[in-house]
């Protein structure tokens, strides 16, 4: 049902809230969304949401470039 989908979203909702909390200070918007994008990014990282698919160290720099918007 949605009750329990509802809470293992909410669980996810609060570990990224504990993690936000210490960094909230930001004067500028480019700087916070600079840092949560890399916040995502880990997490993808951590879950397994993110899969190499190649050896080189390009493989691993093209999803945080896509992710900050920089060239590759």
């Amino acid at each position: 049902t949605s009750k329990y989908l509802n809470n293992i979203i909410e669980a996810d909702h609060g570990a990224l809230k504990r993690v936000i909390r210490p960094t909230r200070g930001f004067q500028a918007m480019k700087t916070a969304a600079a840092t949560l994008a890399g916040f995502e990014i880990m997490r993808m990282i951590r879950r397994g949401h993110y899969v190499q698919r190649g050896r080189r160290a390009t493989g691993e720099i093209r999803p945080v470039n896509q992710l900050f918007g920089l060239a590759t």
